[in-house]
């Protein structure tokens, strides 16, 4: 069943929603614990995107998966493809002479990309024991050199020859891994358009599929002729039909502008991504729920967005508000299931898990000796989405259950960051009563590392004792532990 949601309150409407629909109650089955299961955890840092890892070839080396794997998973690396060299006879224009194995991969920026390569160096170096080599990188000297000269030659030469054509630096890394004949490029995503490299390394069969769809074409401007005017104008793209009213050809280009505005706010700010979304929705396409969320991700992370607010607070405030706008003024359907999906994004963007120092469970769990080093204070709306989330305890079937286990979690991430322990025990105890010791389970490490002694001495007394009976299981075992110390001390 969808409905038109038209906002009065923010969250009134979806607390409404929700509870009046009906929820088939079916009984939960636990076989692991849900926060280390890959295939059922929800993610932490934001459930706004997935992990995609590209099928592999055959007969591949394991430490071409390993790569592969901490690339997507660690580095963020993403849209990663991987092309088998090692067949002569196909046609690789060469590649095969330097490598048996082809990663590619984007990254967000030319600064990610710097970030990437380091911890990708780091990586190989104590993982796979090799030494290997990174061309494409300019350390921050280099590039502070770099951008003296560019200044130096803008001041000396004619307007023509300041146009670099978009080549800038650190757009382009290459790795020789020393490891399996692989070799790893990471390109923005703009560079990995004009490179096209898929069309250079795919097999004969499959270059039809890279080949480049979308030309640019010069103007037919009478002055094309004159280098001046011909090295300063910009390509004219035929991407974007604006005459073509359907929905895939609107929602492409607001991708490809959400990926730009990330890469560059000045050239694609947040006014160009919502006249665009005005267009769409004027032109009559219906706004689809996901492509609303892949906006409000892209928001998350928008430094334009950000720039205002001189405190995390007004920023999360700022957050919610632009959500509930967005859902009310392009009139978005949503499920049952989008609105326990709502309740999400409401926690994300109204808490600092965007914020380096936020410890998460996955953050925790895989370093051993790590410490709170800071409060993160979170907004007032949380308490509504954990009002929410106990109407709906008696009331969902197994897929609503997982969409409710999601939003505990992230509340009591968001409360073991601010030391709220009142709410975080509240979200405990309803876990208890519904029987959802998984929740119970993951809630263990959050105490270990945020609380202070007489929290842990709380916490040892009245739920260690049912994490112990029900079974501990040994990613865990040791932050009981930590516990033990902090109330024997």
């Amino acid at each position: 069943m969808l409905r038109s949601v038209r906002t009065i309150h923010p969250l009134a409407k979806y607390v409404t929603l929700a509870c009046q629909r009906s929820f088939h109650v079916s009984t939960p089955v636990f076989n692991s614990p849900w926060y280390l299961d890959p295939k059922e955890s929800p993610s932490i840092t934001s459930p706004l995107k997935s992990v995609t890892i590209p099928k592999l070839p055959e007969r591949h080396p394991q430490a071409l998966e390993n790569l592969v794997t901490y690339l997507a998973t660690e580095l963020g690396i993403d849209d990663l493809s991987v092309f088998d060299m090692r067949n002569k006879s196909t046609t690789t224009q060469g590649a095969y002479d330097i490598a048996d194995f082809m990663v590619i991969g984007s990254g967000k920026s030319a600064k990610h990309l710097q970030s990437a390569s380091t911890e990708l160096d780091f990586y190989i170096k104590h993982e796979l024991h090799k030494l290997p080599t990174t061309e494409g990188i300019l350390k921050s000297g280099a590039l502070a050199k770099y951008h003296r000269k560019l200044l130096k030659k803008g001041k000396k030469a004619p307007n023509y020859s300041k146009n670099t054509y978009g080549v800038t630096p650190n757009t382009w890394v290459m790795t020789d891994t020393k490891t399996d004949g692989i070799v790893i490029h990471m390109l923005t995503k703009e560079r990995r358009v004009d490179l096209n490299f898929e069309c250079l390394w795919a097999k004969d069969s499959e270059k039809e599929k890279y080949s480049s769809t979308s030309k640019n074409h010069d103007s037919d401007d009478i002055f094309k002729g004159i280098r001046y005017f011909h090295s300063t104008s910009q390509l004219k793209s035929n991407s974007f039909d604006p005459y073509n009213v359907t929905f895939d050809n609107y929602a492409d280009q607001f991708r490809s502008l959400l990926r730009k505005h990330l890469v560059d706010y000045k050239v694609t700010s947040l006014k160009d991504l919502k006249d665009h979304l005005d267009s769409m929705y004027s032109a009559g396409i219906t706004m689809n729920y996901s492509l609303i969320v892949e906006y409000f991700n892209t928001i998350l992370k928008s430094e334009e967005f950000h720039q205002p607010f001189n405190t995390n607070m007004k920023a999360y405030i700022h957050r919610e508000l632009f959500l509930f706008n967005l859902l009310d003024s392009y009139s978005v359907l949503l499920t049952n299931e989008q609105i326990l999906d709502l309740l999400s994004l409401i926690i994300v963007s109204g808490s600092g898990f965007n914020n380096e120092s936020f410890l998460t469970l996955k953050s925790i769990i895989k370093t051993f000796n790590i410490q709170q080093k800071e409060l993160h204070d979170h907004s007032k709306i949380l308490g509504k989405v954990q009002l929410l989330s106990e109407k709906l305890t008696d009331n969902y079937n197994s897929t609503h259950r997982e969409l409710k286990r999601r939003i505990d979690s992230l509340l009591l991430t968001a409360y073991a960051n601010k030391q709220n322990w009142f709410s975080f025990f509240k979200v405990l105890d309803s876990a208890i009563q519904r029987n959802d010791i998984p929740l119970v389970q993951a809630s263990l490490p959050l105490v270990a590392v945020c609380s202070d002694n007489l929290t842990a001495y709380q916490y040892e007394t009245k739920y260690l004792p049912l994490i112990k009976e029900a079974g501990m299981p040994k990613e865990i075992a040791r932050f009981a532990d930590i516990i033990y110390d902090k109330t024997h001390e």
